[in-house]
Parts: structure tokens; sequence; C-alpha cells
């Protein structure tokens, strides 16, 4: 009875001094102040690097005593639970949002309105793309002997149904680069893995650069390697496991590049009693990459590729078959037969040689499966030469003429395939090129070449840029598009894939 008269005493006890506190405070007369954010802006953005990302900020208050803060990081979530794990950086407490993003990705973005009673949070979901996805990639020259770098993307479905009309991005490098300038006398760029490399010869320089953003990554040096040492051609393929390629000096002598060392060494495989200064190469589906050589006197030649490394295979017995002959060109076949044009006194010439090059059924020597006397006049130095695996021909330039050279004819015909508009200079010829990293069955389909590819040079168009570009049916010979006055002197293009 006595501990339950103590507990009532208690509990009276408490009610009384519930009773007699006094509450003086005036919080629950004063209103809360918040601020709103307006759902004026999309939650999901879409943007191209190096541009800005602006959102105006749409705030509902009843002050104007706001602090602002927005804060973005790279997108992560929990695989579980699928809620954000980011790292935010503030990027900005100004109440407007002007932002230039350098990177790729796909990013969070958080909105912060804080008023002396709390704050507001929005998020976005920001993807920064790239505007060198894919497309068409021309290096160039420009009059004061820089390279530069132009390039057209290849417009997503939609992009064409809001409107976007494909265009060439000029000095791309230097935009990607903060400004930053390629050097003089480029000479070659072409793609290997993630990366595009783009080569000078005067500056002796290589640059190596990211395929998809085109920012610089490395910068190799020949200065370094050989003193005398002027790159004057790229040998690479588009491979994923393609760590290394050749660089051949206009000086003579070729170099090894290895990506994954970041180094320049010579290369190992070439005979050292003849002089190198000019190479053709084209990806193949029998090799990785098949490299012909031409000495310094263009009287020899020597390849690999096909055989692999062994030089008792691949250099055998082919240098004396040229001698006291000028070789003008070289092309090969999808059966990785090497065609060589040369000069055998006041006679043109081409000379079919096996892949192989080694006859073994014929007892030794190099493997020459025809010789005979072509046209004149239309093959030059300054022809460019692209084979075509789908229609199993060769185009040719000569002056703004483009001569089509089935591999069944005989002699090319006397009349062009194509003729470009007067003026025009054919400096390029390419047609899509697929990635030896894809499957067989996607590497050999071949019907990516039903179009080809040819940039030009006319040195009396008016403007800035008297380089060009046109896209023909390489089976009719139709005109499919055409972009004149897009780009500086052209070195070399290709369309760059993903």
């Amino acid at each position: 009875m006595n501990k339950i008269k103590y507990i009532w005493g208690i509990l009276i006890a408490l009610c009384c001094l519930q009773a007699c506190y006094d509450d003086n405070s005036k919080l629950a007369d004063q209103p809360i102040i918040l601020a709103n954010i307006l759902p004026s802006a999309k939650d999901s953005i879409n943007i191209y690097f190096n541009n800005t990302l602006e959102i105006k900020a749409d705030i509902e208050s009843e002050t104007d005593e706001l602090t602002y803060q927005w804060d973005m990081g790279l997108y992560a979530a929990d695989s579980k639970t699928g809620e954000s794990m980011t790292v935010f950086k503030n990027i900005s407490k100004e109440k407007d949002l002007s932002y230039v993003v350098r990177d790729l990705g796909h990013y969070h973005l958080r909105q912060v309105v804080t008023s002396k009673d709390g704050s507001t949070i929005k998020y976005y979901h920001v993807f920064v793309n790239s505007q060198f996805e894919e497309g068409f990639t021309i290096l160039g020259r420009r009059p004061d002997g820089l390279a530069s770098i132009s390039f057209m993307k290849t417009l997503t479905p939609e992009e064409i149904e809001a409107g976007m009309k494909p265009s060439f991005v000029q000095n791309a490098f230097a935009y990607a680069n903060e400004g930053k300038e390629l050097y003089r006398d480029p000479v070659d760029i072409d793609k290997v893995g993630k990366y595009l490399y783009i080569l000078h010869g005067e500056s002796q320089k290589m640059i190596q650069i990211d395929a998809k953003t085109f920012k610089e990554v490395y910068e190799y040096d020949f200065k370094f390697y050989q003193l005398d040492f002027l790159p004057g051609r790229l040998m690479a393929y588009d491979g994923k496991y393609s760590t290394e390629f050749e660089v051949v000096s206009r000086n003579g002598g070729v170099a090894m590049v290895q990506t994954q060392q970041q180094a320049i060494f010579p290369f190992p495989g070439l005979p050292k009693e003849t002089v190198y200064t000019d190479a053709y190469d084209r990806p193949s589906y029998t090799s990785s990459m098949t490299r012909v050589f031409i000495s310094k006197d263009r009287d020899a030649v020597c390849w690999n590729g096909a055989n692999g490394y062994d030089p008792f295979f691949s250099f055998q017995n082919c240098f004396d078959y040229f001698k006291n002959r000028n070789v003008i060109k070289v092309f090969q076949n999808l059966d990785d037969d090497v065609f060589i044009i040369s000069k055998d006194g006041g006679q043109m010439k081409i000379t079919g040689v096996k892949g192989m090059m080694y006859n073994f059924a014929g007892g030794g020597g190099l493997w020459v499966l025809f010789e005979r006397s072509i046209r004149e006049g239309i093959i030059t130095e300054a022809s460019q030469m692209l084979p075509n695996d789908y229609y199993s021909c060769v185009f040719v330039s000569n002056g703004n003429k483009i001569y089509k050279w089935f591999y069944s004819q005989l002699d090319i015909e006397a009349t062009p395939f194509i003729t470009l508009p007067e003026g025009e200079e054919v400096r390029c010829l390419n047609h899509y090129q697929c990635s030896r990293s894809v499957s067989d069955a996607e590497y050999l389909d071949y019907s990516r070449q039903k179009q080809f590819y040819i940039s030009t040079y006319n040195p009396n168009r008016e403007g800035e840029y008297k380089g060009s570009l046109y896209i023909y049916d390489a089976d009719s010979g139709e005109l499919v598009n055409k972009y004149e006055g897009i780009s500086y002197e052209p070195v070399s293009m290709f369309y760059k894939i993903k």
C-alpha cells in the first residue's frame, strides 16, 4: 500500500508541474520560410562535353535571403537498393548554374536552396556526350603549316528528328584541348583501339589523343629516338590488342612504336642492307595487318603480315626482281596478293605477287603470279589507290578523275569512272573500315564498301577552307553527298567509328 501511495504522489506532482509551466516562446506564432524549386528544368539533361551546362533557377519563396549551391559528381548507385552513392563536388554557389563540362559520363547534379529555416534539394541526371563520337575525320595542313583536324559527327536519329544538320567542327583538337595547337607538317592520322595517333613530319612529333573526346593523352618525340628521323607514314590497324605499329621515315628507316611502354624502337624485322622510305598498309582478315616497304631508291620492296615476322619467309628474294626499275605504287587485294606498279625503262608494268611471297612449289624465289604492261599516264606517284573488297576492284585517282580497275581486267579503262568538279585535286581515298576487334562475320561484311569517300583540295576555292569531301556510290559512280569548303588542305582522311 505504501508503494502505491508513493507512485500516486509522484504522478500528482508531475501534473502540477505541467500545469504551472508558462510557454513564453513565439515560434508557434511565426511561419517557417522555405524555398520551393519549381520544375522548370528537365530532370534528365543531355549535353556535349566542353559545352556550358546552363540552368536558370526558378525559385518560389517569400524571402530573398537565400543561399544557393550546385554540386555534381559521377553517378553511382547501390547495386542492391538502387540509391545514389555519388560523391558530390561543389561547382557553383550562384543562383543560376553556368558550368563548362569537360569530361564524358553520367553525372548526378544536386541543386540546394537554403533559407534560415531549412533547405530544399532537387536532383538531375546529366549525360555528357561527345560530339566526336563517330564521323568523318580530316587531318589538314593550314596555310601556316600547322596541323588541324576537321570533324563531322554522324547524327543520331534523335538529333536528326530535332532538326540538327551535319556540319564540320574546325580545329577540333584545339577545341577539345583548351586552345592548344597541333604541330607543323601533318602527314598521317589513324585510329588504334581507343586512341587516335596524329603524325607530324618536320616537327618529329606524334600525338596520342582520346578517340572520343580528342583530348591529348601522350606526346611522342622522334628526336629522342633518332635526330634525322622524319615521320612520313603511320602503319597501324584498329584492333583491341594492337599495342605496336610502325612509322616510316622520309629520310630512310622504320621505327616501331610500342604504346604500352610509350617508347620508340628500331623495327626489328627488316633486312639491314636496304633502306626504306615509304610503305603501304591495309587491314587484312588473314593477318593482323599487311605492310609493304619500299626502298629509298624505289627499286626494292618487301613485306610481312601474312607470313608473320619470320624474315626467311617475309623477305625472301624480293629485292633483285625490281632492280633497275622505279616502283610507283603498291596495292593489295582481299587475298593479300600484292600488286606492284613500276616503271621498267619507258614502260609501265604491273606485277602480281602471291601474298605468301615464297614459292615452295616452284622451287623457291618470289612467287610472281603475272606481269604485264599497262596504260601509261593514269597511275602516277601522286595517285591515290583504294582497293574495294566488295566489288573486287581498285579505285585510282589522277588529278580530278577517278578510275575503276577490276582485278579481272587486263588494263585500266581509258574513260574515268568519276570526274570531280574542275579545280579539285584528289588527296585522299577511303571507305568504311571496320575494327578488327569485332567478330569475323561482322569484319567480313564488306557491304559497307558500297560507298567510298574522296577528300580534295582546290587552291583556287574562295574562303579559308579549300578542302572538300565527296561521297560516291562505288557501283554506279553516282554522287551521294558532298561537303565543299570544309577543311584545310587534306593530308589524311577516314571515317572514325566508335
